[in-house]
């Protein structure tokens, strides 16, 4: 993939050694001024080729001169410092139009790994339709996204994408905000809430009973959850095959699509008597109900019997926490409590990241919460 000038970008930081090898054969002079048929370039020379900086004014006018003579001292000021951008965004002047490069960069990203991180930073700055290529502009980016009713923590998050992507440019996107702190107990679900809030979507919720049995019980991502199909189950052995996702086309049709799962490897989830059994009693009522289908989906919404998606099971799962007097949790919270119980209850790491379908190091970084269920020594 290339930046809109031809140069290609990079996904990876370079190394301190390529950063130092690639800044002493990057430039050897300052760009030089030029006239192309009356208009003022500025011509930058980066590992050999020309690159040219546009819309700089009249080559007769002695302000656009003057104008791009201190641009030139800028850019060779700041290779000098090591703080040039081989993209040359930073240096280009901004206007009320579409970034063509970052959306382009985002949406190749996008369309690849399919990642709702990508997805919303790209239709984010779709909305904005403006540059971003300056200081100033970055902050007028940030302004409007919180007027918008974003939280500082999103807003953070679309400007890492725009890092990821343009990596060149990332001193452009990097901005300071302040993000309140979560409490560690906000994903987990202690034992005695769990058990009340599944008593009570049992009682008032009873079609979304077996979907919310089977999450807190395996801990499946969203989109393997809505994926689901009867032939994964091995009702014999207990287990599930993860082999799936459904995904929204968050780009284009805005439709869920068939894709792999996160990582793209198969993985085996075993199942306990009581997860077995409830969905045994689920596919009898499905059955009963003309719903049932071998190789289809396991789980459906109960009205137009198409597959489940999150806004749907965000309300029920609010409403049920709310009913149940806890504070709302994230759709997430599923993972999280199961991760951390499941380490708490004395199941291996390494066991528990091959079901959860991660490594152990990410697993007990980011997952693994405290639950309340310590078990502490005893030397009596």
């Amino acid at each position: 993939m290339a930046t809109a000038l031809g140069f290609p970008l990079v996904l990876e930081a370079p190394t301190p050694l390529a950063r130092l090898e690639q800044h002493q054969k990057t430039l050897r002079k300052p760009p030089a001024l030029r006239s192309n048929n009356g208009a003022l370039q500025l011509r930058v020379r980066i590992n050999g080729s020309d690159a040219f900086i546009n819309r700089l004014g009249s080559w007769s006018d002695p302000t656009a001169i003057a104008k791009a003579s201190a641009l030139s001292a800028r850019i060779w000021a700041d290779y000098c410092s090591g703080t040039f951008d081989p993209s040359l965004r930073t240096y280009q002047a901004s206007g009320n139009r579409e970034d063509t490069e970052l959306l382009s960069a985002l949406k190749t990203l996008a369309e690849s790994s399919h990642q709702g991180r990508t997805i919303h930073a790209y239709r984010t700055l779709k909305k904005y339709g403006k540059t971003i290529r300056t200081k100033e502009d970055t902050h007028s980016f940030v302004l409007w996204s919180q007027g918008q009713g974003l939280q500082n923590r999103t807003i953070t998050g679309i400007l890492c994408e725009f890092r990821r992507v343009l990596p060149q440019s990332k001193s452009l996107f990097t901005y300071q905000l302040k993000i309140p702190k979560t409490s560690i107990h906000s994903d987990v679900l202690g034992t005695e809430d769990i058990r009340n809030v599944l008593n009570y979507i049992k009682a008032e919720e009873t079609w979304f009973y077996p979907l919310f049995f089977l999450w807190l019980s395996t801990g499946l991502r969203n989109g393997e959850l809505r994926a689901l199909s009867w032939d994964c189950i091995n009702w014999k052995d207990g287990e599930l095959l993860i082999a799936k996702s459904l995904r929204i086309d968050g780009l284009n049709t805005h439709r869920f699509i068939p894709s792999t799962t996160k990582t793209g490897v198969e993985r085996i989830v075993p199942l306990n008597g009581a997860v077995l059994e409830v969905l045994k009693d689920h596919q009898e009522h499905q059955k009963s109900l003309r719903l049932y289908d071998p190789n289809g989906l396991v789980f459906l919404t109960p009205i137009s019997h198409q597959n489940v998606y999150d806004s749907l099971l965000g309300k029920v799962w609010k409403r049920s926490l709310t009913r149940c007097g806890l504070k709302p949790r994230r759709l997430y919270s599923q993972r999280h409590t199961f991760i951390s119980h499941s380490l708490a209850m004395g199941n291996s790491a390494a066991d528990l990241a091959q079901v959860a379908g991660h490594s152990t190091e990410t697993m007990l970084k980011v997952y693994a919460k405290p639950t309340g269920r310590l078990i502490m020594p005893s030397w009596g």
